[in-house]
């Protein structure tokens, strides 16, 4: 009996890592292991972080990790701001690599990031000077401030 439930358990062992390998696999070849380059037309923030408009790439802080930290670099490849991120899913594939940010009047946000040809990309959680201005539009009497956020994509290239 004993024996009987030790082959079990290697059958499952080595299925359970089958099927961790695949998974890993397939999550790697959706990440952003090369950087978004994109032209920024306009001032934008990054957590706490302003940046003026300009060329920008946007990808991972280190090369060799993973995405869940995300940087923003200027044209000279010089770090302006590295964010904390999260993974965020949709069926179809994006066909061009964009970054997505929400608008409030003349103030932007990068919201999420997506490589080309991608299911998965990566989402940045609202910053505290976000929150305040969706409490504030709260406060001030208008609608769901939730229905007054504008969102702006812009296509990028892979590099």
């Amino acid at each position: 009996m004993k024996i009987q439930l030790v082959n079990v358990l290697k059958k499952v062992s080595v299925l359970c890592a089958i099927l961790f390998v695949t998974v890993v696999a397939s999550a790697q070849g959706q990440t952003l292991g090369s950087r978004v380059s994109v032209n920024i037309p306009f001032d934008f923030h990054i957590g706490e972080t302003k940046l003026a408009s300009g060329k920008y790439s946007v990808g991972r802080a280190r090369q060799n990790s993973d995405d869940v930290v995300m940087s923003v670099e200027d044209e000279r490849g010089r770090a302006k701001a590295m964010r904390m991120s999260m993974p965020v899913l949709t069926r179809d594939a994006t066909s061009k690599a964009k970054l997505v940010f929400h608008r409030y009047g003349d103030q932007y946000f990068l919201y999420q990031i997506w490589p080309a040809g991608a299911t998965t990309g990566r989402q940045f959680l609202k910053s505290h000077s976000e929150r305040e201005i969706l409490q504030t539009l709260a406060s001030v009497g208008q609608a769901d401030p939730k229905m007054l956020v504008d969102t702006v994509t812009i296509t990028g290239d892979l590099r």
